[in-house]
């Protein structure tokens, strides 16, 4: 119930500031308290150092999806199926298995090296910047956010595989 009332007032919120209408709570957090049914309101103070909203704002428009530093876009993808032909032929470069341990110790593909995401980013500094990597988890949802990473702190041939292990087990050959 308590999201839904808290969806219901961002919804308001939203609708006031895009029809321009009543005061929206710019500044200040609302806080709502379910358990005697009461509101709260906090002032924030503007960072003056904020990129955006701050005195000299270094984010003056969005950023289109077009843009050569848009990182989103440059996500290079392989299947699973990709990843065992270049395996068999001699892989050019690291395979990162971005999973926990537990998840690693369970099944692994033999060449990877584990690096699990949680300890990210202190575990990951170490790794060269300049090495191409493949970096697969379970499913491909913590390896493109790892992917992401990297890509954002200056590793240039970053490649997620796309399935992850739960693909990779699928298509093994009995």
């Amino acid at each position: 119930m308590l999201p839904g009332i808290i969806g219901s007032l961002q919804a308001m919120e939203a609708i006031k500031i895009l029809a321009n209408l009543g005061k929206p709570p710019l500044g200040r957090l609302i806080h709502y308290r379910a358990l005697d049914t009461s509101f709260r309101e906090i002032q924030i103070k503007k960072d003056p150092n904020c990129p955006l909203c701050g005195g000299h704002p270094s984010i003056i428009k969005p950023v289109s999806s077009d843009h050569p530093n848009h990182k989103m876009n440059q996500l290079q993808e392989i299947s699973t199926l990709e990843l065992r032909e270049r395996l068999n032929s001699r892989l050019d470069g690291i395979l990162l298995d971005v999973r926990e341990q537990d998840e690693y110790l369970m099944n692994h593909i033999d060449q990877s090296q584990l690096i699990p995401l949680s300890g990210w980013p202190a575990a990951a500094t170490h790794l060269p910047k300049d090495t191409k990597y493949y970096v697969h988890c379970a499913a491909g949802m913590r390896s493109a956010r790892a992917c992401q990473w990297m890509l954002q702190n200056g590793f240039t041939d970053v490649t997620n595989v796309a399935g992850g292990m739960k693909q990779w087990l699928e298509e093994e050959p009995s």
